[in-house]
């Protein structure tokens, strides 16, 4: 797909890039990942300052009105250097739900203070057994006296630890899901933390009939189910943004590293058989950028189209992400699973990106089920006969 940035996305890409090629190396990246709560306090404090913690809000809110395609071209350049701090839970999910659902006072108190980076709020919303992203949750909201209780569990929130509130997504009595702004030290919540197999940091969280007041619901009229679906299915198609960038640093890595490794007296990159298995692992770098160029215009041309450009995204990028990361290590050869060289860390980012959100093949089957129900399918141009019959 040929596609020309606009001059704001040109300097969002090659701001980030220069940004984390001069402070985000592997060496400082590894500083992040044993930092507290894994958030380095100088790296996110950067990131307020060039004003990413604002880019998907509007710029009453202080941000930058960024949409689909300028988050998307931040997160491939995290993706590129493998930045581990929580920015997609924390920003692309947390703080734009806050700006997009919350009450005027709710944007008052939390907004400016998220942008800036000295609060944040982290969306908690997966839920062990329940793969599907927009299936309802276990987790529930009784209402009573001038409040709610809250009571079910969440797995691996991403950025929870040291996280000032969480986003509670839970059913209320009336069947809809609304979301609770719920400081992590309130009495009933327990926070086990843990780490992912990418190694940044998450948590499983536990509410034992946590009490909040009224005012902890975010929003009115209580059920978002529409702005929370739309939102998390925006949040995919940044994450396979993320991993494309991770899968063409893989490949630049396997082709300087098969360029020096020699082998019966010549440079194994002069073998055809090598120089096949780059080529099939660059064409699925492009192909799944095209897929995330797709699916970022169309939700940027029709908001409703999220969902659906999110189960295409993530099925495509998400085998493109297992190959580019199986040929990776296995051109590295024993080398791939060192943990002194970058590719193994590259390894078990797209592994761990192929898993989350319900799987690849899941997405796969979701996107097939909603191509089937709106007859989209019929303006397939892979399958021509069908479409005529």
């Amino acid at each position: 797909m040929l596609l020309s940035l606009t001059e704001l996305q040109e300097m969002i890409e090659s701001s980030v890039l220069e940004f984390l090629a001069n402070e985000y190396d592997f060496i400082k990246r590894a500083r992040s990942l044993d930092a507290d709560h894994g958030v380095a306090p100088q790296v996110w404090r950067a990131f307020a300052e060039m004003g990413w913690l604002g880019l998907p809000l509007p710029e009453a809110d202080g941000g930058i009105g960024g949409r689909a395609m300028e988050c998307g071209l931040l997160m491939r350049a995290f993706g590129r250097h493998l930045v581990v701090e929580p920015y997609l839970n924390a920003v692309l999910c947390g703080t734009r739900l806050i700006a997009e659902a919350g009450r005027a006072e709710q944007r008052a108190e939390w907004l400016p203070e998220l942008v800036e980076g000295r609060r944040r709020v982290v969306l908690a919303h997966d839920e062990r057994g329940v793969a599907d992203p927009w299936a309802p949750r276990n987790a529930r909201a009784l209402e009573g006296g001038n409040g709610f209780r809250i009571a079910g569990a969440k797995s691996i929130v991403v950025g929870a630890s040291g996280a000032n509130a969480v986003l509670v997504s839970a059913r209320t009595e009336t069947g809809g899901v609304a979301l609770f702004l719920v400081p992590l030290d309130a009495p009933g919540v327990t926070v086990e933390a843990c780490r992912m197999l990418d190694g940044a940091r998450a948590a499983d969280l536990r509410f034992d009939d946590v009490q909040v007041d009224r005012s902890a619901l975010l929003g009115e009229p209580a059920d978002a189910s529409g702005v929370l679906g739309r939102i998390i299915a925006e949040a995919i198609v940044s994450e396979c943004w993320e991993a494309c960038g991770a899968m063409k640093a893989a490949l630049e890595q396997t082709a300087e590293y098969t360029q020096q490794r020699v082998q019966f007296g010549k440079s194994i990159s002069s073998f055809q058989v090598v120089q096949h298995r780059l080529a099939e692992m660059a064409v699925c770098c492009e192909e799944a950028l095209a897929a995330c160029q797709l699916a970022a215009l169309s939700i940027e041309r029709d908001a409703a189209s999220a969902v659906a450009a999110a189960a295409m995204a993530k099925s495509k990028v998400g085998r493109g992400a297992r190959f580019v990361a199986q040929e990776a290590v296995q051109l590295h050869g024993a080398m791939g699973v060192s943990e002194e060289l970058p590719i193994a860390s590259y390894f078990r980012k797209l592994l761990a990106f192929a898993q989350r959100s319900g799987g690849t093949a899941w997405a796969g089957q979701r996107y097939g089920e909603l191509m089937l129900l709106s007859d989209a399918w019929r303006d397939s141009r892979t399958l021509p006969s069908l479409a005529r019959a």
